[in-house]
């Protein structure tokens, strides 16, 4: 999702960070995800240039989602080209400080034939991405279903070839077809596999139009957590409250009533939880754009399955019981580059912290920025 006419104003900013410290082998611990209590420790922001190549529609730009392969490998994909971007991003093991990034060679996303999905018609928004390592395939969500952008969907691609081997539409199913009153640009916005490989999770960004009003500045939209089997098909449906934005824009005026809120990215924990990035563009205190992170720890248990009747055919002025969630971290960016939509789970620290990588979508271009933090947990 674009957050507003920023290229122009992000094309001028430019970060630097220095490097870090040197590696360590690291200690086996507990994992902190499957403990009751998670904490999230930032770590630091790291901005880099990416490769642009030959071809113009591989520019790794707009990257929406990510995750992490192992190593220092990561996959990315993003809303402006129908591509699988290789990343590698090295890590400080003690501190999970960026140390350094670099994108090399695209691959394209290719239909069933074998033929590259076609730009720009069936090139853009592609939101999230999930790995399923058993099988060597990769999932994405996307705002579009083919050519049809008033629809979201789920595709698979295979790692090998990146053929597309599986298309979930949600018009051709009783349970995702509430997916179809998505309001423009606020569909499938995140994707997750559950630790056990057993499903996956997705949620569209922003209210359904039959389940109330949108996100606003004095108003929380619901969204709809769902839940998919292993092979992709749909089981229970949470509601979860996005937190309004923070104040209308006055300045620059030409963002003015460009004010968004939304759930941009979930990570399926162990025992069924999920972190929930929350992302808002709208004004600071004094008026001023303003781009505002959020992590949350959400808990769907004693929450009402709403993918049933009489709460299928929408949430509006009906009582149901919305997942719990609990603020973990959040960050006022200002007007930079920092529209952070991705986050992925990456390796383990010395520590025994798990690092969480962010990834901003940088609205076009080659100017990337990564965010860590380190994840650590008490019982």
């Amino acid at each position: 999702m674009r957050p507003g006419v920023l290229l122009a104003l992000l094309a001028c900013i430019e970060v630097t960070v220095s490097a870090g410290c040197a590696a360590r082998s690291t200690p086996a611990h507990a994992d902190p995800l499957a403990t009751d209590s998670i904490r999230a420790h930032p770590v630091r922001r790291f901005d880099f240039e990416s490769q642009a190549g030959d071809d113009p529609t591989l520019v790794p730009e707009e990257l929406s989602g990510i995750v992490w392969l192992g190593d220092d490998r990561y996959l990315a994909v993003g809303d402006a080209h129908a591509a699988l971007h290789r990343l590698a991003i090295r890590v400080d093991p003690r501190t999970g400080a960026v140390l350094s990034a670099e994108t090399s060679d695209a691959v394209p996303l290719r239909d069933e034939s074998g033929s590259r999905v076609p730009e720009p018609a069936r090139a853009e928004d592609r939101e999230g991405i999930a790995l399923d390592p058993g099988r060597g395939e990769v999932w994405i969500a996307n705002e579009q279903t083919l050519a049809d952008k008033s629809l979201p969907s789920i595709e698979g691609y295979r790692l090998a070839d990146a053929l597309r081997i599986g298309l979930v539409r949600c018009d051709s199913d009783s349970v995702l077809g509430v997916f179809v009153h998505t309001r423009p640009n606020r569909d499938f916005e995140s994707l997750a596999r559950t630790p056990d490989g057993s499903g996956y999770w997705t949620a569209n960004e922003d209210a359904l139009t039959i389940d109330g009003v949108a996100t606003s500045g004095s108003a929380s939209g619901v969204v709809r957590l769902q839940r998919l089997d292993s092979e992709m098909r749909p089981g229970a449906q949470f509601a979860y409250r996005v937190d309004p934005w923070a104040a209308s824009i006055r300045s620059p005026m030409l963002l003015a009533g460009r004010e968004v809120s939304g759930l941009s990215e979930l990570i399926a924990l162990p025992g069924g939880r999920l972190l929930a990035l929350e992302r808002a563009f709208s004004g600071d205190a004094r008026g001023n754009a303003n781009l505002r992170s959020r992590l949350y720890l959400v808990d769907p248990a004693g929450a009402t399955d709403v993918s049933r009747e009489p709460l299928r055919s929408g949430l509006a002025g009906k009582s149901y019981v919305p997942a719990r969630k609990a603020l973990l971290w959040q960050e006022n960016w200002g007007l930079t580059n920092s529209n952070f939509e991705g986050m992925t789970l990456g390796p383990t620290l010395a520590d025994g912290s798990r690092l969480l990588v962010l990834i901003a979508d940088n609205n076009a271009g080659t100017s990337q920025a990564l965010f860590t933090i380190r994840l650590t947990g008490s019982r």
